[in-house]
């Protein structure tokens, strides 16, 4: 079913890819060996819609790790997916990563961070909209808030720039990041 929504990316010519889901594993719990074994489908898909012009962003996670999701940082081990992919830490309004976000580990090569809202979510969480309540909105914190700023940027660049690739797309936001106040 994974690989399904990525070649369905590929149809439909979607060149960037926000994911916030988990594999409740940390990539550092896993083997390339593993990963290619259970999902060498989803493997090939989301190749395939990357070689087209795609940009992959993932979700670190929000387990208090070190360590980022085994989906979100599949590019340590799966190397062929790096070039085109990002996966988001979150940061609060003031810059500072809350409790709750994994950090960047072993990913740290094309990781970077975006606001998700603060460890009080209820007075620092990012604004999302919310049917169900009367003004239409609710606060959330996590890297799932995260990812689609970063997701957002992707877009905002390949428009302003179509004749960079993918991969050039990665490499400007990567290289336009700061690490000035992380701690991990």
């Amino acid at each position: 079913a994974i690989a399904n929504i990525f070649n369905q990316h590929v149809t439909d010519s979607i060149k960037v890819s926000n994911n916030s889901w988990s594999a409740n594993t940390l990539i550092t719990s896993t083997t390339e060996g593993a990963i290619r074994a259970s999902y060498s489908q989803t493997i090939t898909a989301m190749r395939s819609m990357q070689t087209n012009g795609g940009v992959i962003v993932f979700a670190a996670g929000n387990d208090l790790s070190t360590q980022p999701d085994a989906w979100g940082a599949a590019p340590y081990l799966i190397t062929e997916l790096a070039n085109e992919w990002l996966v988001v830490v979150a940061v609060d309004a003031d810059g500072v990563e809350p409790n709750y976000t994994n950090r960047c580990g072993v990913a740290k090569a094309f990781c970077v961070t975006a606001v998700g809202g603060g460890d009080n979510q209820s007075t620092e969480g990012v604004y999302a909209a919310d049917a169900g309540t009367i003004n239409g909105y609710t606060r959330l914190s996590g890297t799932s808030m995260a990812a689609p700023h970063v997701s957002g940027l992707v877009a905002a660049l390949m428009e302003k720039f179509p004749s960079l690739t993918a991969a050039q797309i990665v490499n400007r936001i990567k290289n336009g990041a700061s690490l000035t106040g992380l701690t991990g």
